[in-house]
């Protein structure tokens, strides 16, 4: 006996969810692997080592690669695979003037929007960076940037934001990750800004949230001018 038409259709549209389920957690790991310098700038890759890597089919991960590509993080090489791009200090300074402004507005929107339990996560998450700080984890710190950026996201509530800051986040958390060894202070210097973010949204105040987020973006932006006129491979400053 065939299937109604709509009982069809609802399976089709929850083997799409299952597909975007998929693909979204292979861009997460992905994505880190890069950002942590684990798959370090002009390396080569296949799909088929990645799928293999992490446990996940290769049609998501296809669909996960071509996503980092729009984002600047890889690059298809027709014969050779998917290279991942080198890191451009310069890149950074333009990409903080687009994100500067759309943080501002993510930030202010979920001060007001954030639900109860999404302002606790915010209080908790601040803590947790502080301690992870305090203890030099970077890996740790790394993980939690990416929450907060999440709970941003969440709170917020406008998808075209998201969208639209998604690739401009990646290139900076990859940036910052693979400097921040060499900039003293940096990790205590990034919780703080991030911790003082987390609260404003906590405690609902919007223009303080704004004003957090300014601040967490002037850190940024004074780390990068320091990698650039320092390079990571460079001599140190005295």
């Amino acid at each position: 006996m065939t299937e109604p038409a709509s009982q069809q259709m609802g399976q089709q549209a929850g083997a799409q969810i299952e597909a975007g389920s998929m693909a979204d957690q292979a861009y997460a790991a992905i994505e880190e692997l890069i950002v942590s310098g684990t798959l370090p700038p002009r390396s080569f890759v296949s799909e088929k080592q990645i799928s293999t890597q992490l446990g996940i089919g290769r049609t998501p991960v296809r669909e996960a690669l071509k996503r980092l590509e729009m984002d600047g993080m890889v690059t298809i090489v027709p014969s050779r695979g998917i290279m991942v791009t080198e890191v451009d200090v310069k890149l950074q300074l333009y990409v903080l003037d687009v994100r500067r402004e759309l943080e501002r507005l993510i930030a202010r929107r979920a001060a007001r929007y954030a639900l109860p339990a999404e302002r606790e996560r915010c209080r908790a998450i601040a803590g947790e960076m502080l301690e992870a700080a305090r203890n030099g984890d970077g890996m740790r710190f790394m993980h939690l940037d990416q929450e907060v950026n999440q709970l941003l996201d969440q709170s917020a509530r406008n998808p075209v934001a998201t969208q639209t800051i998604r690739p401009l986040r990646s290139l900076s958390r990859r940036f910052w990750f693979q400097n921040y060894h060499a900039h003293i202070g940096s990790l205590e210097d990034g919780a703080k800004t991030h911790a003082d973010l987390m609260l404003a949204i906590h405690r609902g105040d919007a223009e303080e949230a704004a004003a957090a987020s300014d601040r967490l973006m002037a850190y940024v932006e004074a780390y990068a001018r320091e990698t650039l006129r320092y390079p990571f491979d460079g001599p140190a400053p005295q």
